[in-house]
């Protein structure tokens, strides 16, 4: 229990808290200055600059299919909305889907979608959803036992040599993200027309027509 030895303690622990990267910048807050006494260079992280996200009309004679899952308190719901080239609303969905992982809910509001699309005779598809991970199960393969019936759904109704599946970040994929939030709040299945679809949902269809993006990383 000699002070020097105890010092050197303290100084050898804290350097391989640091080297093993389990002593970060922010626990140093308030005590910045002294990091340099025990061998620790703190840096600021860089954050990557804010970026624009646009949403994107499909081509003309096709129909752009965007989807969303949500999970909240341990249940999940989903919704869509389908456009054409100009960005009308051809329809909008929601649904519950009650106990299951966000990975199934995105893959069955895909599903969803597809089914919807095709029930309204709609060809050429482009599927847009926010989740990487659903995208790489559908194009790629791989994922859970417990999802594979839905990804293998999915690909019959897809022509991928024809239709378009792509990952579209959070802040372009508004719409979607709202249905699926009141799929959750209302817990049933559910379809707009462009007719009767919410004035919220309404505004954000008129912003993504108009190109106007949305701000993401701020």
């Amino acid at each position: 229990m000699e002070p020097r030895r105890i010092i050197w303690r303290v100084y050898h622990t804290i350097s391989l808290l640091h080297t093993g990267r389990l002593f970060r910048h922010i626990h140093w807050r308030g005590d910045m200055d002294i990091a340099p006494i025990f061998g620790v260079i703190i840096t600021t992280p860089s954050h990557p600059p804010p970026t624009l996200v646009f949403w994107r009309t499909p081509p003309v004679g096709s129909y752009k299919i965007n989807t969303d899952g949500c999970v909240k308190d341990g249940f999940a719901s989903g919704g869509g909305i389908i456009r054409d080239s100009s960005g009308q609303c051809i329809r909008a969905f929601f649904s519950f889907y009650g106990d299951c992982t966000i990975l199934e809910a995105e893959l069955r509001a895909i599903l969803d979608g597809i089914i919807l699309a095709q029930r309204l005779g709609l060809s050429v598809l482009w599927v847009e959803s926010d989740s990487t991970l659903a995208i790489h199960c559908i194009t790629k393969g791989g994922g859970p036992w417990h999802i594979q019936a839905t990804i293998r759904h999915i690909r019959h109704l897809l022509a991928l040599d024809r239709d378009t599946i792509t990952h579209i970040y959070r802040e372009g994929n508004q719409v979607a993200d709202l249905l699926a939030s009141e799929g959750w709040d209302r817990r049933c299945y559910h379809e707009y027309s462009s007719q009767d679809l919410p004035r919220r949902h309404r505004s954000l269809v008129q912003i993504d027509r108009f190109g106007l993006p949305t701000v993401r990383g701020l």
